[in-house]
């Protein structure tokens, strides 16, 4: 089961001196955003915990991690949160042969003593998560790391068994990262453990601010976007990352170095690019530095691989921990995926460990950004998953099915592009609808086929070049229920720290690795005039608050929605029969909009929507056993601007545009 969180993005009051990206900083100020992490717990706040094996050095480091409860009072948390950090505590798994807790599926008591210490299980054998916890709760363990039993990125933990009971921290950890320590263990090594906000106490410590470093574009885009010259700015990398003096002294003669290079699928690696940022003095009280070039600069492939940009620290003291002072981020030229978040090239599935939802249930539409610098490819078919409220032994999505939306998005209001998604800059140019079989899970992945019309087997969405395109899934979702519904997320990356670099490197570029901006169905009058496409929440926007974001919240929340382009289009399709025969009247439309659709046959179950020109929803309305049908749209309740109405009928679609005015 995956983690479900609501988003808790918050606007929060920093103080952000700028002056230059060598020396940006942000001041460590004595509040929280509530919970247990409050003052003095500010930094669990801005970057998150931060859970480090220390010794043996063989494997030290940072490790990725999911936990259950991140102390800001979330009704979905459960297990105890990390109030006091955990600093350098052994690790103890069960006795031999029963590293899961159990013998069979049958749930078993920890006979070890763990007092003090931290218990290590693996995931797995039928036992729940709250159990395990439970376990070595019981046993004496101060915390639990479960291990994950399959490979890839941890993932969330839901409620069960024993959770009521369990008041310990419990993480999860990556089956590569925990079959390390599991082999430690049987060496008859015993690792250490450190979880805390902040520092470990140690004089001199810099460090990387967890996911603190600046990604690419998107974690995939395909070779023939990436040409030997002439790449847009959009393509362009930008380094940089957010450091840390998570140590008790002022450090001096600080770099920041970074070399990115190209590992081709076939063929000798080479190094494109390489810098250096310095700063003279890094001092306790500027705890946070954004250390970013000035300059951004193009990359270009000959085929396929992948770039790592390693990033290293160095200064003129000895590092008590230097296991933090490297760090590589990666991102791939694929044949033919575009992917904003991780993506499994051996599934060939967008990775994900994080399903994010409408706090309120409603349904919302959500969905990353992608640019096309070069033509000649199409649109052909879009990846993504879905998950549902837990209900024991039924994965089944009884929701039926959902819309997915792809606009195209052109930065021309006003003349002058400002990199601000606008009430008429964005124009829907395919769509499909998902219908849910037996294959479709909660948390499957869904492939689904677009086309320019909506129609299975119609023409594919042309992609041009120098254009934005905005991959949407709209989440049909009812609080409280089987079918509340949740879109999948990468889980571990934070397009923060390149949005940030961006935005002051290029004179205020908003750079969409991953959009978040306010918008909700209760709050669509007060926002039709903010920018940007949508998330399902109230959040606040990136337009001039770059600097004010909670980064530990931006981790992970890059929506898990691919695109699947076709590099060898066949001859444009001819647009198949429309759905229905409709016709709208007036439109523009002031008080009313009269719709009327006749369809060939009779139809068991017709939904009306109505999405506006930010791709958001709007309102539903569902008719039965029609074929001429009408029906009426209350305009006068609705802001002046762009509107789409999407009719759905019998698992087909189809869409018309239409204009509110005042």
């Amino acid at each position: 089961m995956k983690q479900f969180n609501f988003f808790r993005i918050l606007l929060i009051a920093m103080l952000l001196g700028v002056t230059g990206m060598v020396n940006a900083q942000i001041h460590p100020l004595a509040f929280g955003i509530g919970g247990v992490n409050t003052s003095p717990n500010w930094y669990a706040n801005y970057v998150g915990m931060r859970f480090e094996v220390v010794t043996p050095l063989s494997d030290a480091g940072i490790k990725a991690y999911t936990m259950t409860n991140d102390g800001t009072g979330s009704t979905s948390d459960w297990g105890g949160a990390v109030t006091t950090p955990i600093v350098d505590v052994p690790v103890i798994m069960p006795q031999a042969g029963d590293s899961a807790c159990s013998i069979g599926s049958v749930d078993h008591t920890i006979t070890v003593d763990m007092t003090g210490q931290i218990g290590l299980v693996y995931r797995g054998a039928a036992v729940l998560f709250g159990d395990k916890a439970a376990d070595c709760q019981n046993a004496g363990a101060i915390a639990c790391v479960i291990i994950n039993n399959v490979p890839g990125a941890p993932v969330g933990m839901a409620a069960g068994g024993a959770a009521a009971t369990d008041t310990i921290p419990i993480f999860m950890i990556s089956k590569e990262d925990g079959d390390v320590l599991d082999s430690l263990w049987n060496a008859g090594i015993k690792a250490t453990i450190t979880i805390t906000p902040w520092g470990q106490g140690l004089t001199v410590d810099l460090g990387f601010v967890p996911n603190g470093g600046a990604m690419g574009h998107s974690y995939s885009i395909p070779a023939n976007q990436l040409l030997a010259s002439g790449n847009p700015a959009p393509y362009n990398m930008l380094d940089g990352a957010f450091i840390a003096n998570f140590g008790t002294h002022n450090v001096t003669g600080v770099q920041l170095k970074t070399t990115t290079t190209f590992y081709p699928t076939t063929g000798s690696a080479g190094t494109p690019h390489s810098s250096e940022v310095d700063l003279a003095s890094f001092t306790v009280a500027d705890s946070i530095y954004a250390m970013f070039s000035h300059t951004d600069y193009s990359l270009s492939a000959s085929g396929t691989g992948y770039f790592d940009v390693n990033y290293l620290i160095e200064s003129d003291s000895t590092d008590l921990y230097p296991a933090d002072n490297s760090m590589d981020v990666k991102f791939y030229v694929s044949d033919s995926v575009y992917s904003k978040g991780r993506y499994d090239f051996t599934a060939q599935a967008p990775s994900r460990s994080l399903y994010e939802g409408f706090n309120a249930g409603n349904e919302f539409i959500w969905g990353p950004m992608y640019y096309v610098a070069n033509a000649g490819t199409a649109l052909s078919a879009v990846q993504y998953s879905i998950a549902k409220n837990y209900v024991a032994g039924d994965p089944s999505l009884a929701a039926g099915a959902n819309n997915i939306y792809v606009f195209k998005w052109v930065d021309s209001l006003g003349g002058v592009p400002d990199s601000v998604v606008e009430d008429g800059e964005l124009e829907l140019v395919g769509s499909a609808v998902k219908n849910y079989d037996v294959p479709d899970t909660s948390e499957a992945t869904m492939y689904q086929k677009i086309s320019v019309d909506g129609s299975v087997g119609g023409p594919e969405v042309p992609l041009e070049a120098n254009s934005w395109y905005y991959v949407c899934i709209d989440v049909p979702s009812t609080a409280g229920t089987a079918t509340q519904l949740f879109l999948g997320c990468d889980g571990q990356l934070s397009p923060y720290p390149r949005i940030y670099g961006r935005f002051h490197a290029d004179g205020g570029l908003l750079d969409y690795s991953s959009v978040v901006i306010p918008n909700d169905s209760s709050t669509l009058g007060a926002n039709t005039a903010q920018g940007n496409p949508p998330t399902p929440g109230a959040m606040t926007s990136f337009i001039n608050s770059v600097d004010s974001f909670v980064y530990s919240s931006m981790v992970g929340i890059i929506p898990a929605v691919s695109i699947i382009a076709d590099n060898h289009p066949n001859a444009v399709k001819s647009v198949t029969k429309p759905l229905a025969d409709v016709s709208m009247f007036p439109n523009p439309a002031k008080d009313y909009l009269n719709v009327s659709a006749s369809f060939s046959q009779n139809e068991k179950t017709v939904s009306y929507e109505i999405i506006d020109g930010l791709a958001r929803f709007v309102s539903k309305e569902t008719h039965t056993n029609v074929q001429n049908d009408k029906y009426t749209v209350n305009t006068s309740a609705l802001a002046a601007g762009n509107y789409y109405l999407v009719i759905n009928a019998e698992g087909k679609i189809m869409t018309k545009k239409f204009v509110v005015i005042k």
